[in-house]
């Protein structure tokens, strides 16, 4: 295929932002926050990026709009890229997804925000959070976030005391 253009070459990438938002529970257990658009996979929010906003004010509408919740933004967890599957012209999307902590008496509300279309809404430990979603790309995520907060943690017992 020497020679040829890809389709994708003439078109910017869509920038997204993603949340791994995380509270404990009163038994000091974590949870994820997992939510599944209507007629949708259990997936983490997420939402483009729009030209005047930077990666912690769009991280924080787009979780403001589809749960009601607002939370600390903390490190970043993974970045990730893929096609769209569009009906027209597929589109290189890249999400970068974040720690986000969430109070533990927050309470989260499908679709907050008019227009979003969020079914539901479940605080999962990540076990149970792996068995809902169903795509790989976001099982990695939450995989790489429990790794990264269990790490903190234990740095945080033994490094500062």
């Amino acid at each position: 295929m020497a020679g040829k253009t890809s389709p994708l070459a003439h078109h910017k990438p869509i920038y997204a932002v993603g949340a791994v938002a995380y509270r404990y529970d009163t038994r000091g257990r974590l949870q994820i926050l997992l939510i599944r658009k209507r007629n949708g996979y259990w997936t983490l929010p997420k939402g483009r990026v729009h030209p005047t906003e930077d990666d912690t004010s769009a991280l924080l509408r787009e979780l403001r709009e589809e749960t009601g919740l607002t939370g600390v933004v903390e490190e970043e967890v993974a970045r990730v890229q893929y096609i769209t599957p569009r009906r027209r012209l597929p589109r290189r999307k890249v999400v970068t997804y974040y720690l986000v902590r969430i109070a533990p008496d927050a309470v989260a509300i499908p679709g907050a925000h008019h227009g979003e279309v969020i079914e539901q809404i479940r605080w999962a430990s990540p076990r149970r959070a792996l068995r809902r979603v169903k795509r790989k790309r976001i099982r990695d995520i939450i995989v790489c976030a429990e790794a990264l907060l269990r790490e903190r943690n234990q740095t945080g017992a033994t490094g500062s005391q």
